[in-house]
């Protein structure tokens, strides 16, 4: 299965999944965490920005694009 997302799709979702998939109250199950978490390292693979020194300002930049419709 392929998914096909914009480069500020796909940081925007690497940064939510990075925030919650280790969240135990939000998932319980332990395999729905390891779903994330692989969903989580391919983004990982198909980004570099997740590894950079401003990778906050990255993302909200990418929010930025994403609110206004510049992506």
């Amino acid at each position: 299965m392929d998914i096909k997302l914009s480069e500020d799709e796909a940081l925007i979702l690497h940064d939510i999944l990075y925030r919650i998939s280790t969240n135990e109250e939000i998932f319980p199950d332990i395999a729905d965490r390891k779903v994330l978490w692989t969903l989580e390292a391919q983004l990982d693979k198909a980004l570099i920005e997740p590894f950079m020194p401003n990778y906050d300002e990255l993302v909200e930049a990418a929010k930025n694009r994403i609110r206004n419709g510049n992506e």
